[in-house]
């Protein structure tokens, strides 16, 4: 969503991807699923020649995933003489194992430029690459900004709302147990856990948790600015968990998403370590807490009774054009052009939260 967003006024835009989510439904004007089954570069060249073939590729992004999206990247840069740019979304090499070091590291010495969705992102891939990295958050279009003066709702009760998908089991049962264990209600709107997990409506209402479909933007926003606050559920982080990586590592846009479009109050459930919780932290966009049931009670009546409620809102507000999907995609190719940010608008804007030692 945030590449289709920034690269949505380009003339054109191909895309090559190694993993098959959604039902191969894929960003792009055109798109191709290309696997390598060695690191080849040789072998990589050679099949990545007969898809970019009859097309001028000027540009090269690369958001990998897998050790075939480096190689793609890698033989596409090669063949085109295109400035490549490597976006680091989620962590696929330090905690977690998606690309072979190997891979990686031919990624990033080939790249023009580095940048990462995360300040802890950032620090990883330097301390293990030797390499700046520099950072980009999540954005989101400026057509869908609240107005800065939105007024909050006068909800008798504080309106909750989730939205996107949550793919782990444990956070799902605890956000399931600690909503009812409250006493409190929200909405969730999206798939829910789909495709990985298949939750029961009625069960989810049982706890005070209603299910929504998908939203169409518009729509969405819509729904948000009648809420209270939002709730980002996260974890409780454990050295020893295989997904602690993405929730410590991956800044979710669905924070830049709730507070452009609504101003909402964010309230994450987790361990303040989290990308999420340092975000909301960092810029005093609501609380975290763990999941417990009296402590999120307590969460919400602070985020949503004045004078906090509206020193969330106006910090929302205020920090949203600084979130705008539009000027990235001519920032990055810029950057790809100096090797390094044209401007370090998002260093400054998150100053400090990145340690380079």
């Amino acid at each position: 969503m945030i590449l289709t967003q920034i690269f949505a006024r380009e003339p054109a835009f191909a895309v090559l991807y190694s993993l098959e989510m959604f039902d191969g439904q894929c960003a792009g004007d055109i798109s191709w699923r290309v696997l390598h089954h060695t690191e080849d570069p040789a072998e990589a060249v050679a099949r990545v020649a007969a898809v970019v073939d009859g097309h001028d590729v000027t540009r090269i992004l690369c958001a990998p995933q897998h050790t075939s999206d480096a190689l793609s990247a890698m033989a596409a840069a090669e063949l085109t003489a295109a400035p490549l740019v490597t976006y680091f979304m989620d962590d696929s090499n330090v905690f977690r194992d998606g690309i072979s070091d190997a891979g990686m590291r031919g990624l990033i010495e080939r790249s023009a430029v580095c940048f990462a969705i995360s300040p802890l992102l950032c620090e990883v891939y330097e301390r293990k690459f030797g390499t700046r990295v520099w950072l980009l958050p999540p954005v989101n279009e400026a057509r869908l900004f609240a107005p800065s003066d939105l007024e909050p709702p006068m909800s008798p009760q504080p309106r909750g709302v989730v939205i996107g998908n949550v793919w782990s089991p444990d956070v799902i049962a605890d956000l399931r147990s600690t909503i009812r264990r409250s006493g409190l209600r929200i909405d969730w709107y999206g798939n829910a856990g789909r495709p990985f997990l298949d939750l029961d409506p009625t069960d989810l209402a049982s706890d005070g948790i209603a299910l929504h479909p998908n939203l169409a933007d518009e729509s969405l926003v819509r729904e948000l600015r009648r809420c209270d606050y939002a709730i980002m559920p996260s974890r409780a982080l454990d050295e020893r968990h295989p997904q602690d990586f993405l929730y410590r590592a991956s800044l979710p846009s669905r924070l830049v998403y709730l507070i452009t479009t609504a101003h909402l109050p964010i309230v994450v459930l987790g361990s303040p370590d989290t990308a999420a919780g340092q975000f909301i932290n960092r810029f005093g966009l609501g609380a975290v807490c763990p999941y417990r049931p009296e402590g999120f009670a307590e969460a919400v009546t602070r985020v949503t009774s004045a004078p906090e409620r509206d020193a969330i809102r106006a910090r929302a507000a205020e920090l949203s054009p600084s979130f705008a999907a539009e000027p990235v995609a001519d920032w990055l190719w810029r950057s790809a052009a100096v090797g390094r940010p044209a401007d370090e608008r998002y260093e400054r804007l998150f100053a400090g939260a990145i340690n380079r030692g």
